[in-house]
């Protein structure tokens, strides 16, 4: 086993999520530390979603403390709830206060569907109803069709077991699409992606996942570790990366 360090990824998870510290640090490749930080986050609503955005920037300068090559910030709801072109922007703000990339989990989803040449998109997620037509509405914003979506109708996504990530999987797959996307970041998928992927015949795209190929992507990385066809896949054409016309 090589001893070598080659890189440090910083993530800004919401204070209640506990599952993505766990899938991360199995997907990252040999070499690779995590490095987590919290803000408070107990509830999905938008104003909560707006309180952690205002959080983002101190939580980020931590990071930026430790020396970090990239961070994340790990809310896939917290990015896309405003819509694609403020995600845009948020990241691009924090990037630049950072001095490195900082991706969001939201946009790499849309990246690594790109990456992957998937245009057709099931769509599933625990969340509620007004939280999912968000995600569909982010996701359509970023060059995708979402052919059927599915939800959950709940927050306290942890406590689902990975078993649920398959019955969702089930519930949200359309035979016409290119791709399933499993959206959250504290909704246990890791365990069920090559089951999906094997069921369905098509990728599937996480958000820890995608935001592990976003962070390798941005080191100049290019596998990492773990399930499913996503990482390896080589970074999308610079298209993808622009912010919807208003």
């Amino acid at each position: 086993m090589s001893a070598a360090w080659d890189r440090r990824l910083g993530w800004i998870v919401p204070s209640w999520n506990t599952v993505t510290e766990f899938e991360a640090t199995r997907l990252a490749p040999p070499g690779t530390s995590q490095h987590f930080t919290r803000i408070a986050h107990t509830e999905d609503t938008e104003a909560a979603f707006a309180r952690m955005a205002v959080q983002a920037p101190e939580a980020t300068d931590l990071l930026v403390h430790a020396g970090v090559d990239a961070l994340c910030y790990a809310c896939t709801a917290g990015s896309f709830f405003r819509g694609r072109a403020y995600d845009v922007s948020f990241s691009a703000e924090l990037t630049a206060r950072a001095g490195r990339p900082v991706v969001t989990m939201a946009d790499t989803l849309v990246q690594a569907a790109h990456a992957l040449g998937i245009e057709r998109v099931a769509v599933g997620a625990p969340y509620e109803a007004w939280l999912m037509d968000l995600l569909v509405a982010y996701l359509e914003e970023g060059g995708l069709t979402v052919l059927r979506a599915a939800g959950l109708g709940h927050q306290a996504n942890v406590l689902y077991e990975p078993s649920k990530a398959v019955e969702l999987a089930d519930a949200a797959w359309d035979p016409a699409a290119d791709g399933l996307i499993l959206s959250c970041g504290n909704f246990r998928t890791l365990e069920s992606i090559d089951l999906i992927e094997a069921r369905i015949h098509r990728p599937v795209i996480t958000s820890v996942q995608a935001a592990m190929w976003g962070l390798l992507q941005a080191t100049g990385a290019q596998q990492g570790e773990g399930p499913g066809r996503l990482l390896g896949a080589p970074a999308p054409p610079q298209r993808a990366n622009a912010a919807p016309p208003a």
